[in-house]
Order: C-alpha cells, then sequence, then structure tokens
C-alpha cells in the first residue's frame, strides 16, 4: 500500500519538476520602516520585550536600523506598569517588566521617530489543567504517550508538552545525571504523504525543548496523543518527566506560523504561497505573546524492560 502511495506522490509532483521561473518587481509604494516586537511572557517570570526596527527588503543593509526618541507604554488590566529598557544589538532595545499572573490582561503601546505608533495585547493563560499520562507503543513500535485532561469545551484553548528525558550514568564509585533538551517526534513526521492517517505533530522549539502544540478544538475527548524518540542511548537508569504549557491564543498561531514555514512542503514545490506570517502587532510587526508553565517531577523508568514503573496522575 505504501508503494501505491508514493508512486501517486511522484505523479503528483511532476507538474511542479517541469514548472516555470519567472521574476517579478517588489513594489515600494507604501513600505516603510515599523516597529518590530518579539516578546514570550511567561506567567509568574520577569517579563522582557525586545523591540527592532524593521524594514523593507529594499532598504536591507543600508537603512539606519537605530530607534530614535523611543516612548513605550506597558498596561496590565488597564493600570501602567513600571518598565525600564536598556539596549541590546542589532540596534534593539529590551523593555524589562514585573511579572504578571495567569488572567492578566496586557497592552503595550511603543513609538520611535520615523514610525507609526506600534499597539500590542495579550491575555496571561492560567495553567496546563489536571491530567494522566500514559505511556504505549503503537503497532509500529513507536514509543507513545497520552495525555489526558480536564478542559472547559466553552472556552479555545491551546497547549503544548515537551518531554525531557535524562540517563543516569555510573562510573566507578561516582556517578552523574545527563540530560538531552527534550524527546522528539518519530524520523519522516515531516515528508510528505497523501496517508491521512500519518503523524504529523505542530512542533516548535521554546527555550531548548521540542514542544508538541495543539489547540483543544482540534482534539476529541480531552486526550492528546504524542508519538515520540530519544536519540539517548542505554543506562543505568532512565529518567522522563514533562513540561506542560498553556498558551495564549498570540502565541499558538503565531508558533504554527513558524511551524508552517518550516515544515510546509507545498512552499517549495510551489504549490502553495512561500511566506508564511503571523502577527499581533498593530502598525507594526512581531509577536507580543504570553503562556504558563507547569512542570512534572522525574519519574524513573525501567530501562531494562523500556516500561513505565507507574503511570503518570498529576
Amino acid at each position: 500500500m505504501k508503494a501505491i502511495y508514493n508512486k501517486l506522490l511522484i505523479l503528483l509532483l511532476i507538474p511542479a519538476l517541469t514548472g516555470c521561473r519567472y521574476s517579478f518587481e517588489i513594489p515600494d509604494n507604501g513600505l516603510e520602516p515599523c516597529i518590530c516586537l518579539m516578546s514570550y511572557i511567561c506567567a509568574d517570570s520577569l517579563s522582557n520585550v525586545n523591540v527592532y526596527k524593521a524594514v523593507p527588503v529594499q532598504m536591507s543593509g543600508r537603512a539606519d536600523m537605530t530607534i530614535e526618541s523611543a516612548s513605550y507604554s506597558l498596561k496590565r488590566n488597564g493600570k501602567e506598569t513600571e518598565v525600564t529598557s536598556r539596549d541590546i544589538e542589532n540596534y534593539g532595545i529590551s523593555l524589562s517588566g514585573e511579572r504578571f499572573k495567569e488572567g492578566d490582561r496586557l497592552e503595550l503601546t511603543f513609538s520611535a521617530d520615523g514610525m507609526d505608533m506600534a499597539t500590542a495585547s495579550t491575555t496571561v493563560p492560567g495553567k496546563f489543567p489536571d491530567y494522566t499520562a500514559e505511556r504505549y507503543v503503537d503497532e509500529n513500535g513507536t514509543d507513545c504517550l497520552r495525555f489526558t485532561y480536564d478542559d472547559n469545551k466553552e472556552t479555545d484553548d491551546y497547549y503544548a508538552v515537551a518531554v525531557e528525558i535524562r540517563n543516569k550514568f555510573i562510573t566507578g564509585e561516582n556517578e552523574f545525571w545527563y540530560s538531552n533538551d527534550s524527546a522528539l517526534p518519530p524520523i519522516g513526521h515531516n515528508e510528505l504523504s497523501i496517508n491521512q492517517f500519518s503523524y504529523a505533530p505542530i512542533i516548535s522549539r521554546l527555550n531548548g525543548l521540542t514542544l508538541y502544540i495543539w489547540a483543544d478544538a482540534d482534539e476529541e475527548d480531552n486526550t492528546y496523543d504524542l508519538k515520540y524518540y530519544t536519540t539517548m542511548g542505554s543506562s543505568s537508569e532512565r529518567s522522563i518527566r514533562f513540561h506542560l504549557y498553556k498558551l495564549s491564543k498570540e502565541m499558538y498561531h503565531h508558533l504554527y506560523a513558524d511551524y508552517d514555514a518550516a515544515y510546509n512542503p507545498f512552499a517549495y514545490i510551489g504549490f502553495s504561497s512561500p511566506s508564511f506570517a503571523y502577527t499581533n502587532v498593530m502598525k507594526g510587526c512581531g509577536y507580543f505573546c504570553a503562556y504558563s508553565v507547569r512542570h512534572s517531577d522525574w519519574t524513573i523508568i525501567s530501562t531494562e524492560e523500556n516500561e513505565w514503573k507507574e503511570d503518570y496522575i498529576y
């Protein structure tokens, strides 16, 4: 059956391989420098926003990227909060603020000479809900996790999970832990396929971890199935823990756009636009997003039998 799918796929790709190439002019009317905001604000952590000047491609390499006469305001639930600033690389400005709580509505404005005032807003989401996690192996021998969680179907919620694994090695009388960054999706998850049941998770990177991302509205029965592998070899003992995220709507759409840009194969063969961009910044560009995260404890896995010693219940 797989051979049939591959033959059909080749037939579909032939027109793209024989397609034409053409040049076109990029209009410069109405294209002016603008404010670019970049921020992932984590609940209960010090907030930070990086600000840069963005210029049209025609001005790249010859534009003055300095931000002059900057003015900014950050409000929480309608009230002004204290913000400090410092210069950073690439002529940017970093804004540092206080710790924000779940449910806080944040509104940022930033202006500078020669550019329109940029505005953006987001709401800090609550914690990932109570859940259970169960490990199983599918028919192909792939390690899987099934997360079952409590969720209010009347709201639009967005989640992510990162799986971190570490091995314990013993050398003589000494022992030490080595921790990799995170478990990864199975090899081939991003390959072009016409099989509607093929595994193709939405993934991204955050703080060195690989995130599996989903919208609750896309999952049934408040469950999410995750497939993974790890490049770590054998050891005397292996442990695992989870990083569980709840994302603001803006952060979900931004990460989804990044995933689409990295893994959508149709852009490379001319079947779709190569431009993937999302912004929630009015009269500017970039992203102003928020999230919360909770971490499970480390739990030992039996490496001899490659099984959980117990199910996870939180």
